[in-house]
């Protein structure tokens, strides 16, 4: 009786998977073996994915999510930036870009992470990650900062019903570029639960939001101004010099742009022709 000998073959290596995306001009490429991580990336980030090289290299590898993972701790020594929270860690090297991230295969812990890189890139780029609703009108985008319960998605919600394109119900993203503030199009949203799209607009202004019986526009003080604009920054850097970073972005915020504030009815739409 012949001896019938099987072979198992060895399972071929998993290759790296890749995935590109760009926010507010910064381009992050991701490689990973782990497939989970990187579908979860294209699923939820595929309307501002690019290709290429240039900007960030990350590794990424798994990690066992935690039940309480807080806020980010973010830190800056030298050129090397570390940012971690439950559950992810990641260490990147400023000067030449590479870098790694461990995290949780799941969609909250993956947007914490680019929240709080994307964040820490825009107050080094002049600008702000901003809790706001942001509308486009002519061309222009204009910013309403207020915490939760100020009328963002609210304001939001009317607005897209009027047919104006919005950016985002909660989170915007402000950068300063050749002597100017521009507004870029954000993968953050609230209520409202859009993927967002690519985009950047010049800013035309930036109104601090009221819930009012009728629809009315008015001035603001830059004590006042300021104050919202510290309240409504969305920064996790614990860095030293970071105080003094945000507060010369906010004077030339200051300096360059329109404020003023928006009392709004949730009966009328028509405040939008009065910003």
């Amino acid at each position: 009786m012949a001896l019938r000998i099987v072979t198992r073959t060895q399972a071929p290596a998993a290759f790296p998977r890749r995935f590109g995306l760009e926010i507010a001009g910064f381009r992050l490429n991701f490689k990973s073996d782990q497939s989970g991580i990187i579908s979860i990336l294209k699923l939820r980030y595929g309307k501002f994915r690019t290709a290429g090289n240039g900007g960030f290299s990350l590794n990424v590898s798994g990690a066992r999510s935690r039940q309480n993972p807080f806020k980010p701790v973010v830190l800056l020594a030298g050129s090397r930036l570390e940012i971690e929270r439950g559950d992810f860690n990641s260490r990147l090297d400023l000067d030449t870009g590479a870098g790694s991230l461990s995290a949780a295969a799941n969609e909250q812990c993956l947007d914490a992470f680019l929240r709080s890189l994307i964040s820490f890139l825009l107050l080094r780029s002049g600008g702000f990650m901003l809790h706001s609703a942001g509308l486009v009108k002519k061309g222009k985008a204009y910013l309403f900062p207020g915490k939760s319960g100020a009328g963002k998605s609210t304001l939001s919600k009317l607005a897209a019903a009027a047919g104006t394109e919005v950016i985002s119900d909660e989170i915007n993203l402000l950068r300063f570029e050749k002597g100017r503030f521009r507004v870029y199009g954000s993968p953050f949203w609230g209520e409202m639960r859009s993927d967002g799209r690519q985009g950047s607009w010049p800013l035309g202004g930036i109104f601090l939001l009221k819930k009012a019986k009728t629809n009315r526009a008015g001035e603001v003080t830059g004590g006042e101004a300021l104050k919202v604009l510290l309240r409504c920054l969305v920064n996790f850097d614990k860095s030293p010099g970071t105080a003094v970073l945000v507060m010369q972005n906010a004077a030339r915020l200051q300096a360059k742009a329109k404020f003023g504030r928006l009392e709004f009815s949730k009966a009328d739409g028509g405040f939008l022709d009065i910003i």
